[in-house]
């Protein structure tokens, strides 16, 4: 498929999930509004620790603020467009991507697009609240917030689709990987500078958190092309290297006729 199909394929593709997702409205709102009060209570909890200190490593609560609307944002919208990814490592051992793999599409990115989850929107909506509370309503601003939501969604569906296609060699460890994925979530919402040593080093590698929230904020705080370049390039890197997990490992799947991950 050229490029432009394949786009035009996958936001196709969305569209329908989303419509999915939110076709039973009363589920959809009671859950986005829990998710958003679930958020908030996170948030007070900051607002508190704030109270006493003024700073942590620097960073203030409106920096916490940021961090937190470009993490949960890029969650979110991970989960909006790319919701089909933790069905990924199921489909993997039952042997259910036959089905897709005769459909001349994208097969990752079907796969991933397929499904939708409506809880995305709660964090989504989270994020909007927290742009308005931070006053991140500049269009300088605002656009340096939706590049880290982007960029986060991009580190999150990397992140994902690398655990999930562990099951192309390890077979059924779908808990493992939600629980990493989970994880990565969890160290995201945290200044990553308040971290030292080889910790850091893998919370911007093993542990993307500070690709996802600390890089974001940085750039947000005092702009720079380099940073800019950094995150974008970051980002980019991570999802191709998902890529390359996935058809590394479909070719197992393949060549091993199901024998490898069915049991």
């Amino acid at each position: 498929m050229s490029f432009f199909k394949t786009v035009s394929f996958f936001f196709f593709l969305l569209r329908t999930s989303i419509r999915a997702s939110i076709s039973v409205r009363l589920a959809f709102l009671l859950e986005a509004t829990l998710l958003v009060f679930n958020n908030f209570v996170f948030l007070v909890m900051w607002w508190i620790f704030f109270r006493q200190f003024q700073e942590i490593s620097g960073w203030t609560m409106r920096d916490m603020i940021a961090l937190n609307a470009m993490g949960m944002g890029g969650y979110g919208l991970m989960q909006v467009c790319f919701g089909g990814v933790r069905e990924l490592s199921r489909s993997i051992v039952r042997g259910d991507l036959d089905l897709f793999m005769m459909q001349p599409k994208n097969l990752l990115l079907h796969l991933t697009g397929s499904k939708s989850l409506s809880k995305g929107w709660g964090h989504l909506l989270t994020a909007l609240i927290l742009i308005v509370l931070g006053g991140f309503i500049t269009p300088y601003s605002l656009l340096l917030i939706l590049i880290g939501i982007f960029s986060s969604c991009l580190v999150f569906a990397s992140v994902a689709i690398i655990a999930y296609s562990a099951a192309f060699w390890f077979g059924s460890i779908e808990a493992v990987s939600r629980n990493y994925c989970n994880s990565v979530y969890l160290f995201a919402l945290y200044p990553s500078n308040i971290y030292s040593g080889a910790l850091q080093i893998v919370l911007f590698t093993l542990l993307p958190a500070g690709v996802i929230g600390y890089m974001p904020v940085e750039l947000l705080r005092g702009f720079s092309w380099m940073k800019l370049i950094t995150l974008l390039g970051s980002a980019c890197s991570f999802f191709a290297l998902a890529f390359l997990v996935f058809y590394r490992g479909l070719k197992r799947y393949e060549s091993g006729n199901q024998f490898g991950v069915r049991y």
